[in-house]
């Protein structure tokens, strides 16, 4: 399911894309082993894209990217990854000590639930994620996010 929302963002970028989670990791999202979405990742697509390779590739589309993790050491690394590799001025990252939340929101859906974007998040844990294909609500979400990390402004 993270897969299929991922790509369908890369077929059709928003103008806005937020990841809030508290706990992240550079986690594999795309399997393109048999280079069946190269017509989505361009004509030198990877066997695997991992998230941050997806949100700087976003980034690189024009899409104003927004990254919300908790402030702890575990999520420095993909942090530092994802700033080296979109290096432009579209990505956008916040912290907080308290962070829990785990949401995505592209133009018109969003993925909620209680799963992290870490390997254990995505590969072990029982997690719960619920995909909703709503562009009112995906509207609502982002005034929400806008409004908490950047004031509204924008």
């Amino acid at each position: 399911m993270l897969a299929a929302a991922l790509l369908s963002e890369l077929c059709s970028p928003s103008d806005e894309f937020w990841l809030v989670s508290g706990w992240v990791s550079d986690v594999a999202v795309i399997d393109n082993a048999t280079r069946q979405f190269e017509a989505v990742l361009g004509a030198d697509p990877r066997s695997n894209m991992t998230l941050s390779e997806v949100l700087a590739e976003l980034a690189r589309r024009g899409v104003q990217v927004h990254v919300a993790v908790r402030k702890v050491a575990h999520n420095d690394a993909f942090v530092d990854r994802l700033k080296r590799t979109s290096a432009t001025d579209a990505l956008h990252v916040y912290s907080s000590a308290d962070l829990h939340e785990k949401l995505i929101v592209g133009g018109d859906w969003f993925l909620t639930g209680s799963m992290n974007f870490t390997w254990n998040g995505t590969q072990v844990n029982e997690e719960s994620m619920e995909l909703q294909l709503d562009q009112a609500e995906a509207a609502r979400h982002r005034l929400e996010l806008r409004t908490r990390w950047i004031g509204g402004q924008e």
